[in-house]
């Protein structure tokens, strides 16, 4: 998001409202025609469920969580059984996102595995 961010660059995010529950994404990021979900959490642990109601419905399957753990690639599964692959961003490193999509999209492609890059 920092690499390409500019002043006059609109920030995005995602709600879904329905009658019984409410779900919503921190920010959208537009990367290679995709619009790729990304939750910050302030803590190590945190609940990704509107993150995985996103995924539920999304034509493609990676997301992103900027947090204060450790950096890894995983893949992770929603309640409803998606898979996807989830990166695991430490906040120092938010301004290499592009970068480290980059990297697991290259190692998806490849069927390379990108644990603990």
């Amino acid at each position: 998001m920092a690499s390409n961010f500019s002043i006059s660059n609109e920030l995005h995010f995602w709600v879904r409202e329905k009658t019984d529950s409410s779900a919503e994404v921190d920010y959208v990021f537009p990367y290679n025609g995709k619009l790729i979900p990304i939750e910050v959490k302030s803590g190590s642990i945190g609940k990704l469920r509107s993150l995985h109601q996103f995924m539920d419905h999304a034509p493609h399957k990676l997301a992103v969580r900027v947090w204060q753990g450790a950096y890894s690639v995983e893949k992770a599964k929603t309640i409803a059984g998606t898979e996807f692959t989830l990166l695991n961003l430490p906040f120092y490193l938010v301004h290499r996102i592009e970068r480290e999509l980059d990297k697991i999209t290259a190692g998806v492609t490849a069927g390379i595995s990108t644990e603990g890059n």
